[in-house]
């Protein structure tokens, strides 16, 4: 069930974040679980407002796991597992999910990358299965596939397999 509510989830936030800029988490009824995903020994500064400039509330450090309430202008306001509250750059928070398929529905090939915003690895056939097993912004607000076998695709080239 929660898988599915994320898959619903992200298509909706993916065009919620081009068109509006702002997902209110609360009244998406989404997934909302995140894990830090910078490098082991790494951590991420957690502001108090959604803005690079604002004040340091605090930091996590890789594996650190919470929740996630909104997302606005690339940052995500969250509350880790220790009760730390604030805004981090969505670009470095996982949102696993247990193993779900997929079918690409682009026109052609789908590029795979490293990370969202990693090098090019390959190319996927539109029409492909592919297993989905989390998911992660862009630093551009735009939502990804971590996808078996490594690499991530773009949310908006997915529909959940029948």
């Amino acid at each position: 069930m929660r898988c599915e509510i994320l898959a619903r989830f992200a298509a909706a936030a993916l065009i919620t974040v081009l068109l509006a800029g702002v997902i209110n988490l609360s009244t998406a009824h989404a997934d909302t679980a995140f894990v830090c995903a910078v490098h082991k020994g790494e951590f991420v500064w957690v502001r108090a407002a959604p803005d690079k400039a604002s004040m340091s509330v605090g930091q996590i450090r890789y594996g650190f796991e919470g929740e996630i309430h909104e997302i606005r202008n690339g940052y995500a306001r969250i509350t880790t597992s220790n009760g730390l509250h604030g805004w981090v750059d969505v670009s470095y928070l996982d949102m696993p999910i247990r193993e779900k398929v997929y079918v690409l529905i682009a026109d052609g090939p789908v590029n795979k990358r490293e990370t969202p915003d990693g090098r090019y690895v390959t190319k996927i056939k539109a029409g492909s299965r592919i297993s989905v097993l989390g998911w992660r912004y862009s630093k551009k607000g735009e939502l990804w596939a971590r996808v078996f076998h490594g690499g991530y695709v773009k949310a908006e080239y997915l529909r959940e397999a029948e």
